[in-house]
């Protein structure tokens, strides 16, 4: 089955490289990227997806990008595998 990720088309390339290798992930079915938000304040974030939440259709998850907070949806049916994923990548605490 081929996993395809839909990318806003000004989102850069830092982020779009860990969306692309999540979606490579056997769990996921599909990846895309949800609203984009200005980051306010000059603390360094504490890992490149500061939150992962269980939806109905897998995860939804946050991504801290330069100067940019972008939610993004993860489609899966088993969420733990891929939350799990995410913590041994070192994306998310």
């Amino acid at each position: 089955m081929r996993r395809r990720t839909h990318h806003k088309h000004s989102s850069s390339k830092g982020y779009r490289r860990l969306l692309d290798r999540l979606a490579g992930h056997d769990a996921v079915h599909s990846v895309a990227t949800g609203r984009v938000r200005p980051r306010m304040g000059a603390g360094r974030p504490v890992a490149q997806i500061s939150k992962v939440r269980r939806v109905a259709s897998g995860l939804s998850i946050t991504i801290n990008a330069d100067g940019a907070m972008i939610d993004a949806y993860v489609v899966t049916d088993r969420p733990d595998d891929v939350a799990d994923f995410l913590r041994e990548q070192g994306w998310a605490r």
